[in-house]
């Protein structure tokens, strides 16, 4: 009978030592994933900031080119109306004054 007990109790102890092994596993592997889990986040936002960067730099390309392309042509029309401004500046004049006078 003594036999019979102590075969319980070393089973017991044996029992609440796997349980304790593997609570204490469970925490571990917990930790683990949290690690994982926050290293590949910060991987994923490291390089979400990089493609970022890189994106903002090509988009500032982009509107350089566009903005040189846009005042190239504001500056051909200005060019054009001083031009035509020049040609009929004296025409005119002369058209206002003889309108003005003819009144």
């Amino acid at each position: 009978m003594e036999d019979m007990i102590g075969r319980i109790i070393e089973l017991d102890k044996k029992a609440r030592d796997d349980v304790s092994r593997a609570r204490q596993l469970k925490l571990d592997s917990e930790q683990k994933i949290s690690a994982l889990k926050e290293k590949k986040r910060s991987e994923y936002i490291n390089r979400a900031r990089i493609d970022i960067k890189e994106r903002e730099k090509d988009e500032k390309i982009k509107a350089c080119i566009k903005l040189s392309a846009v005042e190239g042509i504001y500056r051909k029309k200005i060019q054009r109306i001083e031009k035509i401004y020049s040609e009929n500046k004296e025409k005119w004049v002369s058209t206002i004054i003889s309108r003005v006078k003819a009144n």
